[in-house]
């Protein structure tokens, strides 16, 4: 299995400050490449939300390296990731809400997160960002046609209004769960800010912008690459999917969007 990965975050119009986080690391292990990646929105209606959200990707990035991929190399279970991961978001429920109760304040982040190692994937969702699976289709015949669907479900009312996020509703009612994926499938974790527009568009525009580089260019060249916001150690398949991305979200500041914006897109070969 060959992984690359890209990462977009821009501030939405007329915002003094993003308030959506990111976290992209990929890691060498003696058993593979590995990688992990998290998209955050800190709710903009409520207070220090950019800080609720840079606390959860901060909080998993950490869980990550001092568990998760500890986890991954000594071969455990996927029932016994998926309860870690469990445990995870709760105790980080926990900790947001005494800092609520210290502060007199109410705040929250959505939050969606990917862990990869040997195509099994472990997903973690609650809010409404979100995580799109992309793949090539064998029909029709002799065209480039690539299917994309959501992964998740966002976690809104009728009327588009947050019913969970880590805070407020959250922890214990993030969805957690585990699948493999196959060979030539891309994955997009997006914030609801860089997702503007009719979804049915949204998905083909997600299709024609990274599914060419399904499978095409580009290979890891060991070592280890963390990116937090815009990083380093990109390869060229890597710079590819950056721009693609940014390409993804100058068209949804083009359709109207006017909100903060957090990506990372990661193709598996």
């Amino acid at each position: 299995m060959r992984i690359r990965s890209g990462v977009y975050w821009s501030k939405g119009a007329g915002h003094g400050k993003n308030q959506d986080s990111l976290s992209l690391q990929h890691v060498l292990l003696r058993t593979g490449e590995c990688l992990f990646a998290i998209v955050c929105d800190g709710i903009g209606s409520l207070p220090y939300s950019e800080e609720a959200s840079g606390y959860a990707v901060r909080r998993m990035t950490d869980w990550f390296y001092h568990e998760g991929k500890e986890l991954i190399c000594r071969g455990r279970s996927k029932e016994l990731i998926l309860l870690a991961l469990q445990k995870q978001c709760c105790r980080m429920q926990e900790e947001l809400v005494r800092f609520q109760r210290m502060r007199g304040i109410q705040t929250g982040t959505t939050c969606s997160a990917v862990l990869l190692h040997n195509r099994r994937y472990y997903l973690i969702h609650i809010g409404d960002s979100r995580i799109y699976r992309i793949r090539k289709s064998k029909f029709p015949i002799g065209t480039q046609f690539y299917y994309v669907r959501s992964m998740t479900k966002a976690h809104t009312d009728s009327q588009g209004r947050l019913l969970r996020c880590l805070g407020m509703d959250g922890g214990d009612r993030a969805v957690i769960e585990t699948g493999r994926l196959a060979k030539g499938t891309g994955l997009l974790l997006c914030t609801d800010g860089f997702c503007y527009g009719e979804e049915k568009t949204l998905r083909k525009k997600i299709g024609q912008a990274l599914g060419p580089l399904i499978g095409s260019g580009g290979r890891f060249r060991g070592g280890v690459g963390g990116r937090q916001g815009r990083g380093k150690k990109h390869t060229d398949g890597d710079r590819g999917i950056d721009r693609r991305l940014e390409v993804l979200g100058e068209q949804a500041k083009a359709a109207g969007g006017r909100d903060d914006m957090a990506a990372a897109g990661i193709l598996v070969t």
